[in-house]
């Protein structure tokens, strides 16, 4: 009988550290590379983004221009205003204001939804007769959960007059 071993502690010890750093390799980043074809995770983006774009082209925007968002409509919109009576004084084209959010955009009631309208990172306010109305609708986002989000550069049209009254703005909307 010989005394020869082919394989020693060492031998064992390093294939064995090999093996198990490949099992943890795969174990950490196989579910990163799957996280794209995840359930649910691809609707919240679509909803946001379709949820912009109508918001800054066609509900608030002023006729004949997308992106440009019309002030009586635009302040109607966060104001709370009976979209019949906005519909009336103006070309405005949504059907549920800022408070049904979900109505507006079509978007079912398990869904959260938040809107804001800001300008150098703090929400504008837009003002009327003195009165200055927030452009925010919906509850802030939960922290603990995935949000997706959308964002649209906007100009808000100041004065319908003048061409020079805009100012530029960023919409942006939170789905989760």
């Amino acid at each position: 009988m010989s005394a020869d071993r082919g394989q020693t502690v060492l031998d064992f010890v390093v294939g064995m550290s090999v093996f198990l750093v490949a099992v943890g390799f795969t174990f950490a980043f196989v579910p990163s590379l799957l996280e794209p074809y995840a359930v649910g995770e691809g609707a919240k983006v679509i909803v946001a983004e379709r949820g912009a774009a109508r918001l800054a082209e066609s509900s608030l925007a002023a006729s004949g221009s997308a992106a440009t968002l019309s002030h009586a409509c635009t302040l109607a919109f966060f104001d709370g205003t009976d979209p019949a009576t906005a519909a009336n004084e103006s070309d405005c084209v949504w059907t549920a204001n800022a408070d049904d959010l979900h109505a507006e955009l079509g978007v079912d009631e398990f869904r959260g939804l938040n809107l804001t309208v800001t300008r150098n990172g703090t929400v504008e306010e837009l003002e009327s007769d003195g009165t200055a109305v927030a452009m925010r609708a919906g509850p802030a986002p939960p922290r603990g959960e995935s949000v997706a989000a959308a964002s649209r550069i906007v100009t808000v049209d100041l004065d319908p007059d003048d061409a020079v009254a805009r100012e530029t703005h960023r919409l942006t909307l939170r789905v989760w």
